[in-house]
């Protein structure tokens, strides 16, 4: 008589089992071909992370700095990197993995990149940055920047909050200085001079270029028959030499180019804005700078509407107004 196997001695489904069942293999076997590249990749990461984490704090050899002006490229190689000390850029193209190390998180094309945070071109990887307004970077490893020179301005030096706004709105050609080597960031603005800033940004935006020159008579009138024309001045003013309020100033930019450049990307709910509630005069325009981020305030948000504007703040509404990449955040609900 042929042995006979006793079903006592061993388990239905089991791996003794001669008829192993389908639940043991589905049981079983996926954990034994997935949990050692599972554990492998779990220890990449680990590795990777801790690689990161070093980096982002360690100092970096061999640093310098630069100043990098609108319209200007920073280059990168693997293994490069730089701090954006101050300013607006963005990553423009990529060929592998470009990393902001502050964060731990790969950038993707077309991201602006944080003030403060460290960027890193990975192994293997190349990267070019697009530079949208002044900005310092520290540099380290392979870096190049090709862009053109800061204004000479002894008044608005790199330290200062508006630097980055006075050089895009200067090479713009958006504003000039009052002379080549004064910006005169604290002197406030006349209502002549915001005609001229919103009839030459009108036509810059419509044409590609400006034209339009002081009158040889009285040096504002081309720039106020182009404005009247155009429908970005609707009213007389007593004194065109006088400063401007801010609440003014807001009215004729606005006009300066089409509603359509004013996308919402702030929640500023009505009457959110401290000291302008809706009703008030030019509220809409208002609102619609806060909501398109052309517009934060101070102070809590406060607009402060019947003070006269500066032409430091001139030049950063300047700048958020034709590049969108340097539009800001705000939340008033």
């Amino acid at each position: 008589m042929f042995g006979s196997v006793s079903a006592a001695a061993v388990s239905a489904g089991s791996s003794g089992d001669p008829l192993i069942s389908k639940s043991y293999i589905d049981g079983t076997y996926p954990g034994l071909v997935l949990s050692e590249p599972l554990n492998t990749l779990s220890d990449a990461m680990t590795v990777l992370k801790y690689k990161l984490a070093q980096a982002s704090q360690s100092a970096a050899v061999g640093v310098s700095y630069a100043l990098a002006m609108p319209g200007g490229t920073v280059s990168l190689a693997a293994g490069s990197g730089f701090t954006l000390v101050f300013g607006s850029v963005r990553l423009s193209s990529c060929s592998g993995t470009f990393l902001d190390l502050s964060d731990g998180a790969a950038v993707t094309v077309g991201q602006n990149l944080t003030a403060g945070h460290r960027y890193l071109a990975a192994e293997y990887t190349t990267a070019s940055v697009a530079v949208v307004t002044g900005s310092k970077l520290a540099l380290y490893g392979s870096v190049s920047v090709a862009t053109g020179s800061p204004p000479a301005f002894t008044d608005s030096t790199q330290e200062k909050w508006f630097y980055s706004y006075v050089c895009y709105a200067v090479q713009k050609g958006l504003v000039n200085g009052r002379s080549a080597t004064s910006y005169a960031p604290d002197a406030n603005l006349s209502i002549a001079e915001a005609i001229k800033l919103a009839a030459c940004m009108s036509q810059l935006y419509l044409n590609g270029s400006v034209t339009l020159v002081n009158d040889t008579t009285l040096w504002y009138k081309s720039y106020l028959d182009y404005a009247t024309q155009n429908g970005i001045v609707t009213k007389t003013y007593a004194n065109y030499d006088a400063a401007i309020t801010r609440s003014e100033f807001v009215a004729i930019f606005y006009a300066a180019l089409p509603a359509s450049e004013y996308t919402q990307i702030n929640t500023v709910s009505d009457n959110k804005i401290p000291d302008v509630k809706t009703t008030a005069t030019n509220a809409a325009q208002i609102y619609a700078f806060y909501r398109a981020g052309i517009l934060t305030g101070s102070d809590g948000y406060y607009f402060y509407p019947g003070n006269n504007i500066k032409r430091s703040e001139v030049a950063a509404i300047l700048t958020r107004m034709f590049e969108k990449d340097a539009r800001q955040s705000v939340t008033l609900s």
